[in-house]
């Protein structure tokens, strides 16, 4: 079971940032799209303004958990069509899309340009791809933290605006914007991202041994402001 999974009934109420980001994503979306599909759609956060803002649109709900299809399913009703799918190989047969949308999920596919490059298929002709993801500035302070005390981040590292992986046939823009967000200490940082179900390391990392895990906290006793750095992108095909 995913981390995601497992917290899919408490996720809103610690998922500030992640509400945060799906309203500024939506904020920057246009056009008259038809058809949209988003990947990774959660508990609905981005969803819900999808349905608001295009409400004549058909909308095709894809995650990878089906606990949190659940709970976007729960918000939106019978106004859209939900589907398990792994958003890294979306279904083809699902036809092609005037708008593919998705709000910080990229960061977690092992394979970001293949994913990419199969999404652009799925883009109508004049269709548009529009996604925030985490960027590699994301957490600056807690990975400098473990650097100076000789220690291995669990972080996943994030892709830079300037090296965002395109791939052949698809083009775009990122524009990146900060969003802080304050803990008590740092042991409040690690328990939201539990609570998130976003705290998966990447494969092989061995987690601290609690001596250590603390040696690293006691740098954040005083509290821990998070920066979120977030990439937001639009994508055609030319």
């Amino acid at each position: 079971m995913s981390g995601f999974e497992a917290q899919a009934g408490i996720y809103d109420s610690v998922a500030l940032v992640q509400a945060e980001v799906a309203a500024r994503l939506a904020a920057r979306l246009d056009g008259s799209p038809r058809r949209i599909l988003e990947i990774g759609c959660g508990t609905g956060l981005l969803s819900a303004h999808l349905a608001q803002r295009f409400p004549g649109a058909k909308l095709v709900l894809t995650d990878l958990a089906p606990a949190m299809l659940a709970q976007a399913q729960a918000r939106l009703g019978a106004g859209a069509n939900y589907l398990v799918m792994d958003g890294q190989w979306p279904d083809a047969a699902l036809g092609q899309f005037d708008l593919i949308a998705s709000s910080l999920v990229f960061q977690w596919f092992d394979d970001l340009p293949g994913a990419l490059a199969r999404l652009k298929d799925m883009l109508a002709p004049g269709g548009v791809l529009q996604f925030a993801t985490l960027g590699r500035e994301s957490f600056a302070e807690w990975r400098q933290a473990h650097e100076e005390l000789g220690l291995v981040c669990g972080l996943r590292d994030y892709v830079g605006a300037e090296e965002f992986p395109w791939p052949p046939g698809l083009e775009g823009r990122i524009a990146a914007e900060m969003i802080e967000e304050r803990h008590a200490d740092g042991r409040a940082f690690v328990r939201g991202m539990k609570m998130l179900g976003a705290a998966q390391s990447p494969v092989r990392h061995r987690p601290l041994g609690a001596g250590r895990f603390r040696v690293l906290l006691d740098r954040f006793s005083g509290g821990f402001t998070a920066r979120y750095q977030i990439l937001f992108g639009t994508a055609w095909r030319p």
